[in-house]
């Protein structure tokens, strides 16, 4: 995919991300935690997600009600059966709604991971590979350098359940020379600065910079509270893979190691 078609990707994207009424579904969704279960193969969603939200060319997506209306409704035979298993007795709207609540967790995850993904294609050089299997084995992202294959791990900070049940830090069946973990907040710039001035531990005042550092220069905020991610992100992350290519990296470069050498890079430009 060339840059400006990703560019325009991003732009119809990020315009749909503006769309999802955060607030309204945090209400209703955010307290339901009824289909807690590992899901089968049949009911991941993660291949449906990736067939409407991850494209290659500028398209509409569709809402989150559309989207769930529509893997339901696909997926009748595999739900009567797993609702036979652990909901017999309980009513349609009961298990709607649990199975409502876990999709929308996954699917917020998963457009936030391709908002990096796609400004990763609008903005660097080095060519980008994602899809749900490689998802589904915890690899959220292949980025391919000089024969060398690197894994990227794109995750909340506070590492919650609902990031890890779609195989985070999963045993992955798949050669990569080393992963990327790409952190980022919903903590907003200010209150991670409250945080820095309070802390009394150098070991934890280091850190919640980091974090500071990730809210105020590395992502930003659409009107309704969507987490985005700027420009510079992905080229900061682009360019440590380059440089530990280069001395032979392997294992993982945790998130305090990405966020510290970013702080070094945009520390260096604004001197």
């Amino acid at each position: 995919m060339d840059a400006k078609t990703a560019k325009a990707i991003l732009e119809k994207f990020e315009a749909f991300l503006e769309t999802i009424p955060l607030a309204d579904y945090r209400t209703e969704l955010e307290p339901v935690k009824t289909v807690e279960q590992d899901l089968p193969k049949e009911l991941n969603p993660l291949p449906a997600i990736y067939a409407k939200y991850w494209v290659s060319a500028p398209t509409e997506f569709p809402n989150f009600e559309d989207f769930f209306h529509s893997w339901w409704t696909d997926h009748l035979r595999p739900l009567d059966a797993f609702i036979r298993k652990y909901f017999w007795g309980c009513s349609h709207e009961f298990v709607y709604l649990g199975f409502k609540a876990r999709l929308y967790r996954t699917l917020i995850s998963v457009l936030t991971q391709f908002h990096f993904s796609y400004s990763w294609l609008a903005y660097c050089g080095l060519p980008l590979e994602a899809s749900a299997d490689l998802d589904m084995k915890g690899i959220d992202a292949l980025v391919h350098c000089q024969e060398k294959t690197v894994a990227l791990q794109i995750k909340k900070e506070t590492y919650r359940a609902e990031a890890r049940e779609r195989g985070r830090f999963a045993h992955r069946k798949i050669s990569v020379n080393f992963t990327v973990e790409i952190p980022y907040t919903i903590v907003l710039p200010d209150e991670w600065q409250q945080r820095v001035e309070k802390s009394r531990k150098e070991e934890t005042r280091k850190r919640y910079e980091l974090f500071a550092l990730l809210a105020e220069k590395l992502q930003r905020w659409l009107p309704n509270g969507f987490v985005v991610f700027q420009p510079d992100y992905p080229r900061l992350v682009e360019r440590l893979i380059q440089e530990e290519i280069k001395q032979g990296r392997h294992g993982t470069i945790k998130w305090q190691e990405t966020l510290e050498r970013a702080q070094e890079w945009v520390r260096a430009n604004e001197t």
